[in-house]
């Protein structure tokens, strides 16, 4: 697959279902006590409709669309790593294969828990499971948050080397 720079109109799409689904992910998480239950409830459904649109567009959307789900893969993730670890400046400035694998992880992470949010509001005995589900989703997006950072922090550039 030949690498292609995305449209505006696609990265409008995913920064909208991004916006969206983050955005109500905080929400639900902030809002899990009795009195902001019904706040809680909206937004963890919102949740589940954020990826639900995500889901269609990552299966349907076209090669090479940045609305197509990453694909994780062992080999190439293995041999990011070891190049990055040998010093190869190049793939400081490559995409990382790592976003694919903390993609997919995000998206199960969450989607586990909203899903067993609305199971719960059916079967009550889910609610323990359904928080720890939430509370371990929150650890996910904060590993998240972390590689973003992270690999915008490799993307810098160097400082030049000081003469003595």
């Amino acid at each position: 697959m030949t690498a292609r720079k995305p449209t505006a109109a696609e990265m409008a799409v995913l920064l909208l279902v991004h916006a969206t689904l983050s955005g109500a992910f905080v929400v639900a998480y902030l809002t899990g006590d009795e009195d902001t239950y019904g706040m809680h409830v909206f937004s963890g459904y919102a949740v589940l409709a954020a990826l639900a649109v995500r889901a269609t567009l990552g299966v349907f959307a076209a090669a090479g669309s940045p609305l197509r789900f990453p694909r994780p893969a062992v080999a190439p993730t293995l041999d990011w790593l070891a190049r990055l670890l040998a010093g190869d400046a190049k793939t400081r400035a490559e995409r990382s294969p790592l976003i694919a694998w903390l993609a997919a992880a995000l998206l199960a992470a969450v989607g586990l828990a909203a899903t067993s949010g609305a199971v719960a509001d059916v079967v009550v005995a889910l609610e323990d499971l359904h928080e720890s589900l939430g509370e371990l989703s929150l650890f996910v997006v904060l590993a998240h948050i972390a590689l973003v950072f992270g690999l915008h922090w490799l993307k810098r550039p160097k400082p030049a080397p000081v003469a003595a």
